[in-house]
């Protein structure tokens, strides 16, 4: 499983109704996914991928989709 898989299937099993369909170009604002849920991906993200990413990277574009998100993620495991 990729890291977009990974967390399309986090946030559909921990962060919203089970019918809800969650997709990886969902928008994370149709998913009604609030600050603390975002903390809660990104909990997730240093746990299962050992990556902090920093604040810079925490903006609207990176934060807009599973996709973006995992991209960012992916950025960050290069380094």
């Amino acid at each position: 499983m990729n890291i977009t898989q990974e967390l399309v299937a986090f946030i559909k099993s921990e962060l919203v109704d089970e019918h809800v369909t969650v997709t990886v170009d969902t928008p994370f604002e149709s998913l009604g996914l609030d600050s603390f849920s975002i903390i809660e991906i990104i909990l997730f993200i240093e746990r299962k991928f050992g990556v902090t990413l920093p604040d810079k990277e925490l903006n609207k574009s990176n934060l807009f989709s599973a996709s973006t998100l995992a991209e960012c993620v992916q950025n960050h495991l290069k380094v």
